[in-house]
């Protein structure tokens, strides 16, 4: 069946933000009084939700939810501020261009800062819905690509998911999409997706 949808994670596939999230995350943590291992802010940070990095590496906030609330709060805060460090990678600049021939949507386990950096990016307009980990559980659960489905309303072989990491794989994987890992970051790993699905640009 022919390929009518993408379903794009936002960092490292279309942002370029893992300087900004680990800063903004180190931030947060030092504000509220943490000491925090700067190795384990950017290994956890490459993958995993907000809230689920924070209660990692401050295992107290599974015991405080009032407390773990408000540093999310506070956290969107703080990435608001720095959106300047997010730079667009070579696949949000084909967005437009993909957009003529694909519906398109976003899974990310961000939560409200994900419409903040898509429009950052200057790209927010060309998708049809942008889903968080406050409208599914966080990837590799695959229902935030369940609902994308839904949203752009096609079957999951009229679908394809590009990722970044294992956890888009496995998400990807077990909502049964047809699924891409690129580095969004290295040219030859995003040109072998666009000479698929963007041929001749």
């Amino acid at each position: 069946m022919a390929v009518k949808a993408i379903i794009f994670d936002i960092d490292g596939v279309l942002a370029d933000s893992r300087d900004a999230v680990v800063h903004n995350t180190r931030t947060l943590l030092q504000e509220f009084g943490f000491i925090i291992n700067d190795g384990e802010v950017e290994r956890l940070s490459r993958a995993h939700s907000a809230e689920s990095v924070l209660v990692s590496l401050a295992p107290s906030l599974s015991q405080d939810p009032g407390k773990l609330e408000k540093m999310l709060g506070r956290l969107s805060e703080i990435t608001r501020e720095n959106l300047g460090m997010v730079r667009p990678l070579p696949l949000a600049i084909k967005v437009p261009a993909l957009s003529k021939e694909y519906r398109l949507a976003a899974a990310t386990n961000r939560k409200t800062s994900a419409a903040m950096v898509l429009e950052k990016l200057g790209i927010a307009q060309y998708f049809k819905a942008v889903l968080t980990s406050d409208d599914a559980p966080a990837k590799p659960h695959p229902g935030m690509i369940g609902l994308a489905l839904k949203k752009l309303r096609v079957q999951k072989s009229e679908a394809v998911f590009i990722g970044d990491n294992i956890e888009d794989r496995q998400a990807g994987e077990a909502a049964g999409v047809r699924t891409f890992v690129v580095n969004g970051a290295d040219a030859a790993s995003v040109e072998a997706f666009l000479r698929e699905f963007l041929p001749g640009q």
